[in-house]
């Protein structure tokens, strides 16, 4: 039971570091949102690709040693937690208490930017298209982007999207 815990322990670890490898490439990528250098945007998206593919690596083997932990242990696969786990276990269950934690305030940060990030480009897609309507005279929208994020009806035909 011990190997399968420090491989579970040592597999969170290397999913912890690859998540900090996907944030660090979202803090690059709104850099480059915010201040140009789109060329660089490419590099940033292909070592993206590949922090994503080894993250759904690790989750296959975590998933594998979790169902052997649970056969262990006697708990069904579906209802395993590192809290059950560490109720079981106890002493033996090491820092996986502490490791899911921090991977899980990691997974959740990255969800919050990667929500900036893609607000950040549907508001500069929406913002040009109201800008390019407002300088060509061309077809009006009922919509368009607000500040709040969303598409919302257009008021007295002013610009809404604002940064």
């Amino acid at each position: 039971m011990k190997l399968l815990l420090d491989a579970l322990e040592r597999n969170i670890h290397e999913e912890i570091s690859v998540q900090i490898g996907i944030q660090a490439l979202l803090d690059q990528q709104l850099d480059i949102l915010l201040k140009g250098g789109v060329e660089r945007l490419t590099g940033v998206l292909t070592n993206a690709e590949a922090g994503i593919v080894r993250s759904r690596e690790l989750e296959a083997e975590r998933a594998r040693l979790l169902a052997r932990i649970a056969e262990q242990i006697g708990v069904p696969a579906k209802e395993l937690t590192l809290k059950k786990i560490d109720e079981h276990v106890g002493a033996q269950a090491g820092g996986l208490l502490d490791a899911g934690g921090e991977l899980k305030k990691l997974i959740e940060k990255i969800r919050q930017d990667n929500r900036q990030v893609g607000l950040l480009l549907r508001h500069s897609v929406l913002f040009i298209d109201d800008l390019v309507r407002a300088v060509t005279g061309g077809g009006e929208s009922s919509r368009t982007y607000a500040k709040s994020g969303k598409e919302e009806p257009r008021t007295g035909g002013a610009l809404l999207a604002e940064a």
